[in-house]
């Protein structure tokens, strides 16, 4: 079992409100909606590193002409072949 630890928050009024609606429609509790909202916030702040970290990258190091003709040439080919075009 995942050890919880407990804590406590202010929110505004209206979020709360939201909240509340959508904790009776889902049939969660309160702590489960907050817990999976936090998760997805970690989780997009994860992906936005990710992503700059990639963008960073390619700035460094982007691809050649030579490389970008070849790619598309291997594509072009591998629609042909599957008979997409």
């Amino acid at each position: 079992m995942i050890k919880a630890s407990k804590i406590a928050i202010s929110l505004p009024a209206e979020d709360l409100r939201k909240l509340e609606i959508v904790r009776k429609k889902s049939g969660l509790q309160r702590s489960a909606i907050i817990d999976q909202a936090i998760r997805f916030w970690l989780r997009h702040l994860e992906e936005n590193e990710k992503v700059r970290q990639y963008e960073q990258g390619y700035a460094r190091k982007p691809e050649a002409i030579d490389e970008i003709k070849a790619l598309h040439q291997l594509s072009a080919d591998a629609f042909k072949e599957e008979g997409l075009v």
